[in-house]
């Protein structure tokens, strides 16, 4: 039996109908609601929204929303600060009315990391350098676990290192599956084993961890039975993400010795290929992110998830990292990128899009919004690398150029050329992307906010061929960073060879008993040791 969708669109901007580019349907006429006798029906005469619960189970939708370094949408004041996870989190109907039964819709909003009132130099570290992101992860993976009864759809959204935690959770559940909540005493147990599975390169260590969680990943495991997924079904629906960001963000200058590969990536997980147990995936992309700590984080589709007919978009957009992920006062950009989400799940979730519309305020014409120069402030230090856009169709990455880009003045040299070339890269807008650009609320006689002006000018390969272009490093960079290095050697959290002594935690797990803690001091001691290097950069910041 197949369900009736409403528009993609929840709230139409516009009384008229428009087509799906996707598929050919009408995206704004309502379909008729299915039969709903039989199936579940004791008899075919009994309706399946019969009063008598004893044959109905309604199936929920459970929708987390993972924020930004730095972003807590839960006490900031101002509109124009809310990132797009929050005005999305915010979005969420509590039923979607179209189905029948209605279907309801429980989110949960997670702040980022570092996102607390003080910004002292412990929450710059946290921000910097992703410290505190596992605890992230259980408590999003936990939401799911506590509220999941199968057959419920599971939603995940990210921005930054948001992004980041959604896509854990994700991977989370390809391999574990979703744990009852009695079995979460457990899951820091589990969590630890991957993570020193990912950085360890001795085999007979790597043997160890996979035997100790092995319980938990076989095909049978009870988290695995609950999410009920095989070749030919999906455990979760939808994974939307901004601008994922997956570095440990550490200036080159602060990396005391060891693998560098290792010390940039948070866990070592594999982060970039799709599972096959997510239904659709959506990624927006920032084309101006220069900023070598902000690596382009995109998704590779499994040969498996094509046979599956796994959905996967990722689009470029014009701006940087918050361009678009959202959070500055000119917020155009981001805009668009909200809205092109909205645009994507907005058939499978139900929206309110007339409070997204409440959010809109132009300071120029659609796509035309100059970017912010992501490297300024402390960042103003970090080397500067390009990112590489597509300039062919790829079927493992299904990369796309939003057709906003082409509204800037002064296109990367290359893209156009592409773009003429290949025009299948332009993305089609959608219904509600469409509604939104003939409608586009933009008032010529306001002013736009000053944009900072670009300190360095658009690469000149616009990020087509993967090359970077590191920046003459200052001396006030290198007496920076050298002091800041200094101190922390002195202060002893490091040994002479310059090695971050790796606390110890314990990852001895089995069916029947929980993982033993973890050793937290020796944790706390891991991260006390930058305390000097927080106190600089709150010195840099203020002398500008």
């Amino acid at each position: 039996m197949t369900e009736a969708r409403a528009p993609i669109s929840a709230v139409p901007l516009l009384p008229t109908a428009s087509t799906d580019t996707r598929d050919g349907r009408s995206a704004h006429s309502a379909s008729p609601r299915p039969d709903i006798h039989s199936r579940h029906s004791p008899s075919p005469g009994r309706s399946y929204t019969d009063p008598d619960p004893s044959h109905l189970k309604i199936k929920k939708r459970i929708v987390v929303c993972c924020d930004g370094t730095w972003q807590d949408g839960l006490s900031v004041k101002a509109r124009w600060q809310y990132t797009n996870i929050l005005r999305l989190a915010r979005a969420v109907n509590h039923v979607d009315e179209r189905f029948m039964p209605p279907k309801p819709q429980v989110v949960f909003y997670q702040s980022g990391l570092a996102s607390t009132e003080s910004f002292d130099f412990m929450s710059i570290l946290e921000g910097a350098t992703a410290a505190g992101l596992g605890d992230k992860v259980q408590e999003a993976y936990g939401f799911i676990a506590h509220n999941y009864e199968p057959g419920d759809e599971i939603f995940l959204f990210g921005f930054s290192r948001g992004a980041y935690t959604a896509r854990m959770v994700a991977w989370m559940i390809e391999v574990i599956g979703v744990l009852d909540r009695t079995d979460m005493d457990h899951f820091a147990g589990i969590f630890m084993a991957f993570l020193k599975h990912g950085k360890t390169d001795d085999p007979k260590e790597k043997d160890l961890l996979s035997t100790q969680v092995k319980f938990w990943t076989q095909s049978d495991s009870p988290g695995k039975q609950r999410a009920n997924y095989d070749d030919s079904s999906f455990a979760i629906k939808c994974v939307g993400v901004f601008d994922t960001v997956g570095s440990i963000g550490m200036p080159d200058e602060l990396k005391f010795g060891g693998n560098d590969d290792k010390m940039r990536t948070l866990f070592g997980f594999p982060d970039s290929t799709l599972g096959s147990h997510v239904e659709r995936a959506y990624q927006a992309l920032a084309i101006e992110e220069t900023r070598s700590d902000f690596v382009c984080n995109k998704w590779t589709q499994t040969e498996l998830g094509r046979r599956k007919k796994q959905i996967l978009h990722q689009c470029w957009f014009t701006g940087s990292h918050a361009d678009i992920g959202g959070g500055f006062q000119e917020h155009d950009l981001s805009d668009l990128t909200l809205f092109w989400m909205a645009a994507q799940v907005g058939d499978i979730l139900s929206l309110d899009v007339k409070y997204l519309l409440r959010g809109l305020g132009p300071t120029a014409p659609w796509g035309a919004q100059k970017y912010h120069d992501p490297r300024t402030g402390i960042y103003s230090l970090t080397i500067a690398t390009h990112r590489t856009l597509p300039t062919q169709p790829n079927p493992q990455t299904h990369e796309l150029i939003h057709s906003s880009v082409l509204q800037q003045k002064n296109l990367p040299e290359g893209l156009k050329e592409t773009v003429d070339k290949h025009p299948e890269l332009v993305a089609k807008l959608l219904p509600l992307e469409e509604e939104l650009k003939v409608n586009w609320p933009y008032d010529p006689s306001k002013v736009q906010p000053a944009v900072a002006e670009q300190i360095n000018s658009k690469p000149s390969n616009g990020g087509v061929s993967a090359t970077s272009a590191a920046t003459t490093t200052s001396e006030r960079r290198k007496s920076f960073f050298a002091k800041a290095k200094d101190t922390l050697t002195r202060k002893g959290g490091r040994s002479a060879t310059g090695d971050m002594p790796a606390p110890t935690v314990s990852t001895e797990i089995d069916k029947g008993s929980p993982s033993k803690d973890s050793d937290a001091q020796g944790t706390v001691n891991h991260f006390e040791s930058f305390s000097a290097f927080g106190s600089y950069v709150i010195e840099y910041l203020k002398s500008g």
